[in-house]
């Protein structure tokens, strides 16, 4: 923003509205972060513009601010749920899952038949090391939407993190009845098939991820673990060079290399 943006009226909060959607069309966010801050101040009531700068303010990297206006619009306007479910989003991705599985739960108050806030409850859940309560409200979310592939792939999750792998693989497998194409469903498969010791059926439903999406490191390294294990070794080191050029940062592909062609 070389310049801070002006409307004709300053006093008119509709005036930088629409000055802050002609901001993001010329793809000045930071332009139309401050003429949403002005709409504000004029006009604090409006659900949409505190919704719009939130997402603005993480757009540009902006992420304590992001959370600290959805708290804050949070607390304006208690009945709309999206608050508190960004506000929930925000805390998992910083890794504060019990944080989050509160917000979700505020969330849920306002819409407690969404399958999608519940779906992604119950994998805040699972990462605050509560799988039970995961498993239950996965299973909430299915009731509502049976298909709804975000619950299935958490209730397979929480299946498998109270040590019942079997159960797991036949919810995804049930759920990719449905929903074949599902990369989610079938990465998750993979894994738990590898895990259990079903090297070519973790290989061939790891191979169909990466025919959807070949650019996913997490997924060739699975390819690299399964062809490990079934002895194949030039397509083990292969698969995780991919996943290494993929993700430079994630050490364990180096290492899981190495570690194939000392074997």
């Amino acid at each position: 923003m070389s310049r801070k943006p002006r409307v004709a009226n300053p006093s008119d909060p509709v005036l930088w509205c629409k000055e802050a959607a002609g901001m993001m069309t010329r793809g000045d966010e930071k332009g139309a972060i401050f003429c949403y801050q002005e709409s504000i101040k004029l006009r604090p009531g409006i659900p949409d513009v505190w919704y719009n700068l939130a997402r603005l303010f993480e757009k540009t990297g902006e992420r304590k601010e992001a959370l600290a206006t959805h708290i804050t619009a949070g607390k304006l306007f208690p009945g709309d749920f999206r608050f508190s479910a960004e506000r929930a989003r925000l805390l998992a991705e910083s890794g504060k899952y019990t944080e989050a599985v509160a917000a979700a739960s505020d969330a849920l108050v306002s819409a407690p038949y969404s399958p999608t806030l519940l779906a992604n409850k119950a994998g805040y859940l699972i990462f605050a090391g509560n799988p039970n309560e995961a498993l239950q409200t996965a299973e909430q979310a299915l009731a509502i939407d049976p298909g709804c592939s975000l619950a299935i792939l958490h209730k397979a999750h929480a299946q498998a993190a109270l040590g019942d792998a079997a159960q797991a693989k036949e919810t995804l497998e049930n759920g990719l009845s449905a929903v074949p194409d599902d990369c989610r469903l079938l990465k998750l498969l993979a894994n738990l098939q590898i895990r259990s010791k079903e090297y070519e059926a973790g290989l061939a439903s790891i191979e169909k991820v990466l025919l959807l999406d070949p650019n996913d490191a997490e997924s060739w390294s699975l390819k690299g673990a399964a062809s490990a294990y079934l002895g194949r070794k030039e397509e083990a080191v292969s698969a995780f060079e991919q996943a290494m050029k993929l993700d430079p940062k994630e050490k364990s592909y180096r290492k899981n290399r190495d570690a194939v062609r000392k074997g």
